[in-house]
């Protein structure tokens, strides 16, 4: 089993664009776990239709019963989040779902033991059959939840027991470089690292440029959205040169790539002046992916 994930250092980069891409270019042979937990649309970019899906629990809620509650409201001062309020008409209090941390501080301050705990479902788990034969693995976090790194971890899990030995399996990385990028690039074989040819695209890209040398990923480049300024297109590469990332290739901006995504078509199977380039960089891919199997 060969993992490639597929990250940017921001949002609209490309990221998922060009891992959808990737997964076209292998065809069935892979699996694509979708883990941008709290914006996931490769199951827009891959035309997916959901087979399975199940709960994600992330851990105890907090529920305080309102006939044990003396309304004393030690809770309510111990809460540092607001998660606790008065119940209207009664004297009790009652905790608010969306602010609740879990940090457990109101059951420790209670004296009649109102406050009990509960399995509390954060997201959902998703396995979906796709347009082009590829199955995706997905997830989607409840807003205001924090356990995204666990998730991320749970979706990688299902590909890893869906492809098997012998299969590829593409990884749609968050943006960004907090915990569930981290979890997301764990152990992968290959990070794809896609540049937006921009300032902020290039200072965000660098920081996870950091994070991959720092967890010694072996990576490759992509510039995307090139051509629109030479100085931008020179200092993305002079980034990824001075971090010693061989460049994949640059995809330039162009507009029938956009009208392709709105189409419900990958980058793959895209016939415009952009193709060359895309191809070129997707064999790229698949050259190190193909040499990296030889080895195992």
């Amino acid at each position: 089993m060969i993992t490639v994930s597929v990250a940017s250092g921001k949002g609209g980069a490309g990221k998922t664009s060009l891992s959808a891409a990737i997964a076209a270019s292998l065809g069935a042979e892979c699996v694509f776990a979708d883990c941008d937990v709290d914006a996931a649309n490769g199951a827009i970019a891959l035309g997916a239709t959901i087979a399975t899906r199940e709960p994600y629990f992330a851990g105890p809620g907090f529920t305080i019963a309102t006939s044990a509650c003396s309304g004393c409201g030690a809770c309510h001062a111990a809460c540092r989040f607001g998660a606790i309020e008065p119940v209207s008409g009664a004297d009790a209090f009652r905790i608010v779902p969306e602010l609740c941390e879990r940090c457990g501080a109101c059951m420790a301050r209670c004296q009649t033991r109102a406050i009990s705990t509960y399995e509390k479902q954060a997201g959902e788990l998703f396995v979906s059959d796709t347009r082009m034969g590829i199955r995706l693995v997905h997830a989607e976090l409840e807003p205001g939840e924090d356990t995204s790194g666990k998730l991320v971890a749970l979706v990688r899990r299902r590909a890893e027991a869906i492809a098997g030995a012998h299969a590829v399996i593409v990884v749609d990385a968050p943006p960004g470089i907090g915990c569930p990028v981290i979890a997301s690039i764990t152990g992968c074989d290959l990070l794809t690292i896609v540049v937006e040819a921009s300032a902020s695209g290039i200072r965000d890209a660098s920081r996870l440029v950091e994070l991959a040398e720092s967890m010694h990923r072996r990576s490759l480049g992509i510039i995307n959205k090139a051509g629109l300024d030479a100085d931008m297109d020179e200092r993305a590469l002079a980034m990824l040169a001075k971090a010693g990332i061989p460049l994949a290739g640059r995809i330039p901006f162009d507009l029938a790539l956009r009208s392709a995504e709105e189409s419900n078509r990958t980058w793959a199977s895209v016939d415009c002046e952009s193709t060359p380039k895309i191809r070129a960089a997707l064999a790229a891919i698949k050259s190190v992916l193909d040499t990296l199997k030889e080895k195992r």
